[in-house]
């Protein structure tokens, strides 16, 4: 049998994320992967530097759903929602050159399009990059939803720290 520190690097060497139950008194739950040396999850990692995380492309153009995924995508990711940047193409359907983030997620094609005519070479060289469907499509529809999730896993991976 391996100790709980060893079984936890070695999953975390696989690739494999270990999900702890939340109780009602924990303070973080993270003790058992602070011992074996992994990453913190949100509130420990989210102490750190309080920088730009990640940059979304959305065009909101009255859109419902988008209050709805402002509120609800920090609390996926496990980041303050100070530390996301909202930006929407113009009438013409262009983006104003995005800031620099180690993560951007593009919500519609068209949006994605515009947003990579702005980033440099070195900008998606080394930035995750997600594409997903409309906020509209993702909120109702049960599929774009799941895929929308699928998309926002590699920029929790890199915002936390891990890879993989």
């Amino acid at each position: 049998m391996l100790a709980e520190a060893q079984r936890l690097q070695t999953l975390a060497a696989m690739g494999i994320d270990v999900y702890l139950l939340r109780t009602r008194g924990a303070a973080g739950g993270g003790e058992a992967a602070a011992e074996a040396g992994l990453p913190l999850q949100a509130p420990v990692a989210e102490a750190k530097a309080e920088s730009l995380a990640l940059v979304v492309a959305c065009a909101q153009g009255g859109d419902a759903d988008t209050p709805r995924l402002r509120t609800t995508l920090p609390l996926v990711l496990g980041i303050s929602a100070t530390r996301i940047v909202w930006i929407e193409p113009d009438v013409a359907g262009a983006l104003a050159p995005p800031p620099p983030a180690p993560a951007y997620l593009a919500l519609g094609a068209d949006v994605a399009r515009a947003l990579g005519e702005q980033l440099s070479t070195m900008q998606q060289k080394s930035a995750v990059i997600a594409v997903a469907d409309a906020p509209h499509a993702c909120m109702d529809n049960g599929l774009a939803r799941r895929a929308l999730w699928q998309a926002l896993k590699p920029i929790a991976r890199r915002l936390h720290g891990r890879t993989g």
